[in-house]
């Protein structure tokens, strides 16, 4: 667009005097106004292709397999990328040791732009060859402790992922009457497959079906009890608040429990003691966390939030 510029002075209008070198002049800056929009433009453009080519190789870097362990780079990447994580976990714990626990999981996650995702797993094996991701069987590889999503099976947006899985024992802590998961730090992939780092929380549904003598205890309040095959019994519990993987528990087995309640605070303890003067230290170690507790609120001025 041609510029006019308001040449005058004080002795008045100017303009025709100077006009020769005036048009020169008006030629010259909207030339020169042209060529900087044209400057402009190649400039946004090469921001745009700059900008593809960064998601293209963010991309490209997460197809191919892992090392194994957890790097920062693959930590970081997966913290940009996922978000809304949910675990719903089923797991069966046989009456025999000897038996492994097996699982299923489903799996939910907003994939910020399309992707491959990695899934952390150490010595746990898959059911089944197949996983199904959004309701088809996805295309994915296992190598170096690691499940990688192909961007193929996966969208933008809400992802629900389903496969069958039998844990390690590396975490269980296991006898013939009981067991309790131990998951630091980096311990939740052998039991089973999930994105293992700790600035990734996500809310966790539990499900165990187990020996029909035995109880459970976990992060969060047991919803309801189901009759399960000969033998067994299903305990469900309440979803959890976001949580860090290695924070995510349960216990099993031929348990005691006592229980506090003041009216205001709440608590179980699960134990295996046969001996009457420990079982009596429970009162004195319920107002301990009781006090302790009220302490930490008091200070922080938060409210204890589980």
């Amino acid at each position: 667009m041609p510029v006019t510029l308001p040449l005058r002075g004080h002795n008045g209008n100017i303009r025709d005097k100077y006009s020769k070198n005036y048009n020169k002049f008006r030629i010259f800056v909207d030339i020169n106004l042209q060529f900087i929009r044209y400057i402009m433009k190649l400039r946004n453009i090469h921001l745009s292709l700059a900008s593809l080519l960064l998601i293209f190789a963010t991309c490209c870097t997460t197809l191919e397999a892992p090392s194994s362990g957890i790097s920062k780079e693959l930590a970081a990447e997966r913290r940009a990328t996922i978000s809304n994580v949910e675990y719903d976990l089923d797991f069966r714990i046989p009456y025999s040791q000897d038996e492994r626990v097996t699982g299923e999981l489903t799996l939910r996650f907003h994939l910020k732009y399309l992707c491959a995702v990695t899934l952390d797993i150490r010595d746990v094996e898959l059911t089944s060859a197949t996983i199904l991701l959004n309701g088809q069987p996805a295309d994915y590889t296992l190598t170096a402790e690691h499940i990688t999503l192909s961007p193929k099976s996966l969208r933008e947006g809400e992802n629900t992922l389903h496969l069958g899985f039998i844990s390690s024992n590396q975490s269980l802590n296991r006898n013939e009457e009981y067991l309790y998961t131990l998951l630091v730090p980096d311990r939740a992939r052998t039991l089973f497959p999930c994105f293992d780092q700790p600035d990734m929380k996500a809310t966790y549904r539990l499900s165990l079906l187990l020996p029909e003598e035995w109880t459970a205890v976990s992060n969060t309040p047991i919803t309801a009890y189901h009759e399960g095959d000969e033998g067994y019994k299903t305990i469900d519990f309440a979803p959890t608040e976001p949580l860090s993987t290695y924070l995510f528990s349960f216990v099993a087995g031929k348990l005691q429990s006592a229980t506090y309640d003041d009216g205001t605070h709440r608590f179980t303890a699960y134990h295996r003691e046969t001996d009457p003067k420990r079982i009596a230290q429970l009162d004195t170690i319920f107002k301990e966390i009781k006090y302790s507790l009220e302490w930490l609120e008091e200070y922080t001025a938060l409210d204890y939030p589980f």
